[in-house]
């Protein structure tokens, strides 16, 4: 084992607490205050109507300001025997974290860049003119995800207010047949929804797994409408939900439409204090920018791209399925001879980002079949001769340059493999989940041995 057990958990607890301790601090905040609360109503310790939002009684003298936190924190209607309670509080852990890795950049600092004179050596020349297309700019993921939170259960709160507390409805009720009641008091299904959405319009092409369909994310707030509508679920809050993360990312927008008329950068942006607050100045990724005119042989292989901290541009190709920029930069290892040659050509495609991924990972999680087949160096063997006693096989791995660990593990060498992240994503039944196995790929996750696999 490459982490050593704490006696005094059961075994049987060890991999739950693992899996717990990797969720990121707000979604891990998030659950367990769900968690919590949930838990202290399917007990009866408090009933529903002490934990969901009465306007009336948030003022003086009531002043019951905890009702805004466990409206926000109830999984309900409902307890925690009951499917629907349960399959929020899944979600909450499934697709939050995502968001929160990679949530809407609400702030932008630019630093200013000096007037540098051009050197006469052609190559500094071309390397100063490569370094013009590319922008640092402050990182503030943390942060941002935090403002995002707050910015979302500010506006499900205004929206709310605005409909249920005016006679709004009754301006309503003659042309549209109003359910009552039409928003209920509770907020973290709507705010879960926001969050949905504002993850599927961050990653509109990746593909998202959710109730054992494939699911594109662009259409992803579309599908749990349509099939709330053919389950009879009620999904005025999941609407809600989705509108507000329409909103948030509108709001957020930098040089939108809505900010261009009050002449701002973004309508809405992460304060500076909060940044400060959180530690995250000075923390900065590279974006690139590209040529003015194109540049058709520009080194920079994608325009705009923000990258993960430790991370570079096979990440982002093997996400996306780019086949052809992933095989130049093989070709450029397979055109060097010697070994250290070799070793230094190679590390970008083994290249970990801060989270402990590889290409590898990015591909198996977007599903990206050719793009691990490339990665692999795997070849069909399908219709070659095979040794009687071997059972029949479509994918083997030749004694290629690149020699991937198809077994490698996120975090630290203690989270997913790529089958893991296939199977999570793809399905177990994808080709890429077949693929993976015939090469010897194992499905492992947070918790599980951490024996030699290879």
């Amino acid at each position: 084992m490459n982490h050593q057990q704490n006696e005094d958990i059961p075994p049987f607890f060890e991999p739950i607490l693992q899996f717990f301790n990797s969720l990121p601090p707000i979604t891990r905040t998030w659950f367990t205050l769900s968690l919590l609360t949930t838990a202290l109503h399917t007990l009866e310790i408090f009933d529903t109507n002490q934990l969901i939002l009465l306007w009336d009684r948030i003022p003086p003298p009531q002043l019951e300001l905890w009702r805004i936190i466990t409206s926000f924190t109830w999984a309900g209607p409902g307890t925690m025997v009951d499917f629907q309670v349960l399959m929020l509080l899944y979600s909450m852990v499934v697709v939050v974290p995502g968001y929160e890795r990679e949530p809407h950049d609400a702030s932008w600092i630019e630093r200013p860049q000096q007037e540098e004179e051009i050197p006469s050596n052609s190559e500094d020349v071309r390397d100063r003119i490569v370094n013009r297309w590319i922008r640092r700019r402050p990182v503030h993921r943390q942060s941002d995800c935090i403002f995002a939170f707050f910015s979302c259960s500010m506006l499900i709160l205004l929206t709310y207010l605005l409909i249920t507390e005016t006679s709004m409805l009754i301006y309503l009720l003659p042309y549209i047949p109003v359910p009552r009641p039409f928003l209920l008091p509770v907020f973290t299904r709507t705010l879960l929804y926001s969050i949905i959405t504002l993850h599927s319009l961050k990653n509109p092409d990746q593909q998202q797994n959710i109730n054992f369909f494939p699911v594109p994310g662009r259409y992803v707030p579309l599908f749990h409408v349509v099939f709330g509508l053919l389950m009879g679920y009620r999904i005025n809050e999941t609407i809600h939900g989705i509108l507000v993360g329409f909103m948030y990312a509108c709001l957020v927008k930098e040089e939108g439409w809505l900010a261009s008329i009050l002449r701002r950068k973004r309508v809405l942006s992460t304060p500076q204090w909060l940044i400060q607050l959180v530690g995250e100045d000075g923390i900065e990724v590279v974006i690139t920018e590209g040529l003015v005119n194109g540049g058709e042989n520009a080194n920079i292989p994608y325009r705009g791209i923000t990258l993960e901290s430790g991370a570079n541009f096979l990440h982002h190709a093997a996400t996306i399925g780019d086949v052809t920029f992933i095989q130049s930069q093989i070709d450029q290892v397979e055109s060097v001879t010697s070994a250290a040659d070799i070793v230094a050509a190679t590390a970008p495609i083994r290249q970990q980002d801060r989270n402990g991924w590889q290409p590898l990972h990015e591909a198996a999680r977007s599903g990206q079949f050719n793009v691990l087949k490339l990665l692999l160096e795997v070849d069909n063997v399908e219709d070659q001769p095979q040794p009687p006693d071997e059972s029949r096989r479509t994918w083997r791995r030749r004694a290629g340059i690149l020699k991937i660990n198809v077994n490698a593990r996120t975090n630290n060498d203690v989270g997913f493999t790529a089958l893991r992240l296939v199977e999570e994503n793809d399905g177990a039944d994808s080709e890429c989940a077949a693929l993976l196995r015939e090469v010897g790929g194992v499905s492992l996750g947070f918790g599980d041995g951490t024996e030699d696999e290879e």
